[in-house]
């Protein structure tokens, strides 16, 4: 579904979400946009979703640990300089 912009009313926005689905669909991407008619792969939309958040709790995980390796080598040399 589209957003529209806070300011504007009469201009609904276009995500690239949408523009990748009309350009692997264009008679999905009109179904969905214009009819409002739901997706027929439900399950396989849920299991996108999931597999996105896992990966994004990866993601968060991995800066977590980059910080942390930061900080650990920021003292260390700290500790060497002192």
């Amino acid at each position: 579904m589209s957003a529209e912009h806070p300011t504007s009313q009469s201009q609904p926005w276009i995500r690239a979400s949408e523009v990748g689905e009309f350009t692997f669909c264009a008679r999905a991407w009109w179904f969905s946009r214009v009819q409002g008619l739901p997706s027929a792969n439900v399950e396989a939309l849920a299991r996108g979703v999931q597999a996105h958040r896992r990966h994004a709790r990866r993601v968060i995980a991995a800066r977590a640990l980059v910080l942390a390796g930061l900080i650990a080598l920021g003292l260390a040399l700290a500790l060497l300089f002192l």
